[in-house]
């Protein structure tokens, strides 16, 4: 485990004592706020990144026993409006591949399959790009399992998020996670009243919940459980069964949320999306709203990069918005009986 200097391929430890002591018992999350504060001094894209947060705007509407804010965030217009069709990817080199970094930007490597970097655009006050080091397609499936051992390396102060190629992430072609504080994700905090409110239990077994949520605006399946191979054999029925919904041998188009809890094991969250961007992205004059949304507007943020936008949004506005890129009720249905019967 080192920070790694980029530009010369080298690995080197910050001179902080801290830090190395961080490392030595594997404390992920102390050492990426370490790494966020050396970051900020030598690295001044991120600063002025993380200065521009200073004049983000939010607002809140609240739902029935949830909230959804809006937030405006004009540094994020890059990555709402990225091309990700193949043809504009095999245009441009692939800004996570180690090549291409900028050469002040430096990262936490990970069991030498990752490496942990802070995101100079960020939405939250803490915010990482979790980088594979090969470059390699963006897809959960094979991946799943380090998806969750991350979420339990850094849950002191983070969750850890993930976009699939065509529902969210700005780099569909090189495999990569993002990093959050988990205050900062709103569906956490709200997550046992949604359960007791919108959800179904799927399976009845001491230590293994398993949920299908629909709140009215999102449809989503939450696992909790201490027993890491448990989830991964449901995940990857979650998975065949959307594939199968769906008709379709590539990734379908899912989100998801891994928090980790001492007491409860991981908590994961695995939304259900129809579609990349909702029907306004593409209209002409006052009907377009510049909105691609991605896990984090899943979670109760929604990202306005546009500041017209942001001023329009309203609630009416957000349920059109999560009714175009939500699957439906019939088709959650499906995933949820597929799993009741897997399960029994």
């Amino acid at each position: 485990m080192k920070f790694v200097e980029l530009n010369h391929f080298e690995k080197r430890i910050f001179t902080s004592k801290e830090t190395e002591n961080f490392l030595k018992v594997k404390n992920y999350a102390d050492a990426l706020v370490i790494l966020l504060r050396n970051q900020k001094l030598d690295w001044d894209l991120l600063n002025n990144g993380y200065a521009e947060l200073e004049k983000v705007k939010t607002k809140s509407f609240q739902f029935d026993g949830f909230v959804i804010n809006a937030q405006l965030n004009p540094q994020r217009i890059k990555s709402t409006k990225a091309d990700v069709t193949k043809e504009e990817i095999e245009k441009r080199d692939c800004f996570l591949c180690l090549d291409n970094l900028p050469k002040e930007q430096k990262g936490l490597e990970y069991k030498n399959e990752f490496l942990l970097f802070c995101n100079p655009y960020p939405i939250f006050y803490e915010h990482f790009t979790i980088v594979f080091k090969k470059h390699f397609p963006q897809r959960i499936d094979g991946s799943f399992h380090r998806f969750l051992k991350l979420a339990k390396r850094v849950h002191k102060y983070y969750s850890v998020l993930y976009n699939g190629p065509q529902c969210g992430a700005s780099a569909p072609d090189h495999l990569h996670f993002q990093a959050v504080a988990k205050k900062d994700l709103i569906i956490l905090d709200e997550l046992e009243i949604l359960i007791n409110k919108y959800g179904e239990k799927l399976i009845d077994s001491r230590r293994k919940d398993v949920y299908g949520v629909s709140d009215g605006l999102r449809r989503y399946i939450v696992i909790k459980s201490k027993d890491i191979n448990f989830i991964k054999n449901l995940f990857e029925k979650i998975y065949y069964s959307f594939q199968k919904a769906v008709n379709i041998n590539t990734e379908p188009m899912i989100n998801i949320i891994g928090n980790y809890n001492e007491i409860f094991g991981w908590e994961v969250i695995v939304f259900f999306r129809k579609k990349h961007r909702p029907q306004c992205y593409y209209e002409q004059d006052d009907k377009m709203l510049t909105v691609s949304p991605a896990v984090i507007d899943l979670s109760g943020t929604m990202i306005l990069p546009r500041e017209k936008d942001f001023n329009k949004i309203n609630k009416e506005i957000i349920k059109s918005i999560f009714e175009d890129v939500i699957i439906g009720k019939e088709m959650f249905d499906y995933i949820k009986s597929y799993l009741k019967k897997s399960l029994e």
